[in-house]
């Protein structure tokens, strides 16, 4: 059942206060049932802006239960449905753009996608190939459908869709990103690495091209120029956690500390528990010798991933410099329970007991560490 206008501009309405006369207007043509559907999709657009995902999906569905809406406004409504996750409403406005013009392919593969969000990858290529039967010539069809036989791990078939979009368009910049994602995966590197550059100049503005790219030469050994690329990317796309994470990565390998720490710290500000940015902030103040600060990240990281040995040894050293060795114990013996084979723990550990005079447990330590590794048993003075 639709919902009444005085409903739904009662559960929409927050205070006026500081808003723009345009929104006032909106508000105004809403609780008088005056507002066009174009004017419905704005005013949804200005409570998406606020988070208000709630108004926004409630908006959106009494504009898509009136009649003679557009098919350019049901599109973008039911792109902002996607945006806030409201995908079975979506997937209404899909079909009701189906029942307008049944002769375009967007409503499958848009529908398809939607189902490939949820997992449901058979019914996401009955989609797509529905798209297909609709539209034999978009290349954006058959780019839809290889990705969904990427996710399901059919990688020839997606290559075969990839290539056919390619051929159709030969300037269709994401068939060759993603072409070029299944020949890395093959091992084929040189042709990715030709398949990512012709994404890039088929369509420079594609974050996930340049991110694509940068990747490929940072495996390759050229993090001066992945750097570049990476770099690129977030200039398209600030918002890419994993972007900002490779150029960290990459600039930590080139000796850039300062600047890789800023990537970190922006990572935060996306996600503020993201582990990888946690633990390099913290592994990025031990490497400068403070100490403290390296241990708040550390641990941060640590109660987000208990388990990780990496982090447990790097609060323990964070403590042994300190000249805390009783609590650096702690993360040696944890880490020694995790992974008994681990023989820098072993050999840093021992380093805990030497400063505590107990030479009888630093030398069964250091044995410990000898058995895989002697030659950690260069100066036991040191912790490295």
């Amino acid at each position: 059942m639709p919902l009444r206008w005085d409903k739904l501009f009662e559960l929409t309405r927050s205070e006026a206060k500081g808003e723009s006369r345009e929104v006032t207007r909106l508000r105004k043509r809403l609780e008088k049932e005056e507002a066009t559907p174009e004017e419905i999709l704005d005013f949804s657009k200005y409570l998406l802006n606020r988070k208000d995902s709630k108004g926004t999906e409630r908006t959106l569905r009494v504009m898509l239960d009136q009649q003679g809406v557009d098919e350019e406004t049901i599109y973008e409504a039911c792109l902002l449905l996607e945006r806030i996750g409201s995908y079975e409403q979506a997937r209404e406005g899909y079909r009701k753009l189906h029942e307008i013009n049944d002769t375009i392919a967007l409503p499958f593969y848009r529908m398809g996608r939607l189902f490939e969000l949820k997992g449901q990858l058979d019914r996401a290529i009955e989609l797509h190939r529905k798209a297909i039967s609709k539209e034999p010539e978009n290349p954006e069809c058959y780019y839809r459908l290889g990705v969904a036989f990427t996710k399901n791990h059919k990688y020839d078939d997606a290559e075969q869709q990839y290539r056919r979009a390619i051929e159709i368009d030969p300037m269709h910049s994401k068939s060759y990103t993603n072409l070029g994602y299944i020949l890395d995966l093959r091992g084929k590197r040189n042709a990715a690495l030709q398949q990512f550059r012709k994404a890039v100049q088929y369509n420079p503005k594609s974050a996930e091209a340049h991110f694509n790219l940068g990747a490929l030469y940072g495996e390759e050994g050229d993090r001066e120029q992945a750097i570049k690329e990476f770099r690129i990317g977030i200039e398209l796309d600030e918002s890419c956690i994993e972007g900002h994470y490779n150029l960290g990565v990459a600039l930590i390998k080139e000796g850039h500390y300062n600047d890789a720490k800023e990537e970190f710290k922006k990572i935060l500000k996306l996600e503020g528990d993201n582990v990888n940015a946690l633990f390099y902030l913290g592994f990025l103040y031990y490497r400068k010798g403070l100490y403290n600060k390296a241990i708040k990240y550390l641990q941060s990281a640590s109660k987000l991933n208990p388990g990780n040995t990496t982090i447990l040894f790097y609060i323990g050293e964070c403590f042994n410099k300190l000249e805390e060795p009783w609590k650096a114990q702690e993360y040696y013996k944890r880490v020694t329970e995790i992974n008994p084979d681990d023989s820098k723990v072993y050999f840093s550990l021992g380093i805990t007991y030497e400063k505590q005079d107990d030479k009888v447990k630093a030398r069964e330590c250091y044995r410990l560490a000898a058995m895989n590794s002697p030659a950690r048993l260069r100066d036991v003075s040191r912790v490295t």
